[in-house]
């Protein structure tokens, strides 16, 4: 069962308080999509994992967390205007403003995480501007990718579905075609990405799509 509460937070960078939804506890049952992307009912409290100042614009998971770069840039047009993306949801909007604030710090895996949760939400909008943001996500895939200590083969797994999504078959076929994780199911999966994208097939699927065969 999810549990969510609402509780005042006070902004690390104007000093402001204002109420924001808060998890207490939630369960996951189901398989999750290709790009891991939880079951419900985990899948529906992403309204729980970013927060933004009403008062100075300021994102983040908690706005008690200290903003690293110069709180001028929360005025700039650039994070105003999500880059100028017309986003269908305002918690798209919040991702993305996550993403750009991580990318002013060079924070490789803020990025990502701001980008990925991004997409999800476009997807639940049927938001064309998932297709765009996921072709950024995949450069921070690959930066990640090429660093110690990364889970590598979530990466890649996240990234054959980010490649699908986006429409971008070829380079997928050319790269994973014969790739081999070494897991079974991993292996499966990678292999099931492989034959939609020879069909040409951006849908999402889940796991379940991949055992289930």
């Amino acid at each position: 069962m999810t549990i969510i509460r609402e509780f005042e937070e006070k902004c690390s960078v104007c000093g402001k308080s204002s109420p924001h939804p808060v998890l207490m506890s939630t369960n996951s049952m189901g398989y999750a999509d290709l790009d891991l992307r939880p079951p419900e009912m985990q899948r529906s409290t992403m309204n729980t994992w970013i927060k933004e100042c009403p008062h100075c614009g300021y994102v983040a998971s908690d706005l008690g967390d200290e903003l690293k770069i110069s709180k001028d840039f929360l005025k700039s047009e650039e994070y105003s205007t999500c880059d100028g993306y017309d986003f269908k949801s305002k918690l798209s909007e919040r991702f993305y403003k996550r993403y750009l604030i991580a990318k002013q710090s060079n924070d490789a895996l803020g990025c990502f995480l701001g980008l990925r949760n991004c997409t999800w939400k476009c997807d639940d909008y049927s938001d064309e501007n998932a297709i765009a943001i996921r072709k950024i996500a995949l450069t921070y895939i690959d930066e990640l990718m090429g660093q110690e200590g990364e889970d590598k083969d979530t990466l890649l797994l996240i990234k054959l579905d980010f490649l699908r999504r986006s429409g971008e078959f070829e380079q997928l076929i050319s790269e994973y075609e014969n790739v081999a994780i070494g897991d079974e199911l991993m292996d499966k999966i990678a292999q099931f990405q492989i034959q939609k994208a020879l069909e040409k097939d951006t849908d999402c699927y889940t796991v379940k799509d991949v055992v289930g065969q």
